[in-house]
């Protein structure tokens, strides 16, 4: 069960110190004091998300006159938990606002941070520990993992978590020995008060788990911006305990890949003896009806809002691009568009079964683009009413088999 605080905030008087009380002015004093204390916030579908922590957001909505609200805290942890209620009540203290709080932990009343982390969040994460050391690996290898995100590629015998992969082997002794507990804080990422070395070193986790690409941070902004943070995180753990549990390959591998100089962790206890991130695999996202693989190291263009999602590497990082987009026909079967296989001239025209779904694929012959030999494949697979539109483009010869191997990655996920 979700551990969630819900709250509202509203003026404490009608007369509201000569300042209506509206959305916009209620969302300007919220940014206010999330800049104020060095947080992030975002627009997302209506509501404004702030964001604490990795995995930790409040998220804010303007309903009947009220700024009105709720946090899911479990993940977090329960530091966060506190966090949460912390920047509630210094927003309404600062703008002079009524805050109701619904709390079903009793923190928010009776402020007794080490029973609410006993009774609820070691509570939740022990009976956690018991249901998921319990799973089949052939069936579930996903939990905690964040629903909005990509879905990251099966690893042996492996469950996936937000913040790095824990092996069956590994929970089913935690289980066994009763020492669930003890392995909370390597779970939870803010799981005292205060911001403590655990915080630090379990919010890179996070990081280089779902979000880091393995990539040279010349490639892109976001690249250098993830190394970066990743880098600074770690070394400000390590500088708080240099006791602690340690990443060391996988920091010494984004120092490499940001050109930086490491401090000394030859003497690190390592953390895992399993490789951390998600994004050094496959990945996957949904379109209607399927879904589609790529590399864990391709970007999405954000800058190209063009009907097609584009994926790519990057010329100097492998040279490739990868456009996808899928349509639907309502009250008819989907049919292979001819069109869309004349964007060149066309070496070899393939039909097959990608699963349920039919494929067909063309390939066309090197084509000389602004000085590039670029090699292009155009695809469609179509399954009910959904056809599934892609174009991937190499500047590599050779790389046939590795094309169909994405499009052979197509799954009906209806």
């Amino acid at each position: 069960m979700s551990i969630r605080i819900r709250f509202t905030l509203e003026p404490k008087k009608k007369l509201f110190s000569g300042v209506n009380w509206n959305a916009q002015n209620a969302e300007r004093m919220t940014k206010s004091l999330i800049k104020e204390m060095g947080y992030h916030c975002y627009r997302m579908e209506g509501f404004l998300l702030v964001q604490l922590c990795p995995e930790g957001f409040i998220w804010f909505q303007w309903n009947k006159n009220k700024l009105q609200g709720e946090s899911q805290t479990n993940i977090a942890g329960p530091g966060f938990h506190v966090a949460v209620i912390e920047f509630l009540e210094r927003l309404a203290g600062k703008e002079k606002l009524k805050l109701k709080v619904e709390d079903r932990t009793g923190y928010f009343v009776k402020r007794d941070f080490l029973a609410m982390r006993q009774k609820y969040f070691y509570q939740w994460f022990s009976d956690l520990v018991d249901l998921v050391s319990g799973w089949n690996e052939n069936e579930e290898y996903m939990f905690c993992w964040p629903a909005v995100y990509y879905i990251p590629e099966r690893q042996e015998e492996k469950l996936i978590t937000h913040i790095r992969a824990f092996s069956f082997k590994e929970l089913k002794g935690m289980a066994n020995s009763g020492l669930s507990v003890a392995f909370a804080r390597d779970f939870f990422v803010w799981n005292e008060i205060e911001k403590d070395a655990w915080f630090y070193r379990n919010s890179a986790l996070v990081l280089l788990n779902q979000f880091c690409y393995f990539m040279p941070s010349e490639r892109s902004r976001l690249d250098k911006q993830i190394n970066r943070e990743i880098i600074k995180l770690l070394e400000t753990a390590r500088s708080m305990d240099d006791k602690i549990p340690f990443p060391k390959e996988e920091y010494l591998e984004v120092c490499s890949l940001d050109h930086h100089t490491p401090v000394e962790v030859t003497d690190a206890v390592l953390l895992s003896e399993d490789s951390i991130g998600c994004r050094k695999h496959m990945v996957y996202r949904k379109i209607g009806n399927m879904t589609f693989g790529l590399p864990g190291n391709f970007l999405y263009d954000e800058v190209d809002q063009g009907i097609m999602d584009h994926y790519y590497d990057g010329p100097k990082y492998g040279g490739h691009d990868y456009y996808i987009y899928a349509a639907v026909f309502e009250g008819r079967e989907a049919e292979f568009k001819k069109q869309w296989f004349e964007q060149g001239t066309v070496e070899e025209l393939m039909d097959f079964k990608v699963g349920e779904a039919r494929a067909r694929a063309a390939f066309y012959e090197p084509e000389d683009k602004k000085g590039e030999i670029l090699y292009g494949v155009s695809a469609q697979v179509i399954y009910g009413d959904q056809r599934m539109n892609i174009n991937i483009i190499s500047r590599s010869p050779g790389e046939k088999d590795w094309a169909l191997k994405l499009i052979n990655s197509i799954r009906i996920t209806e």
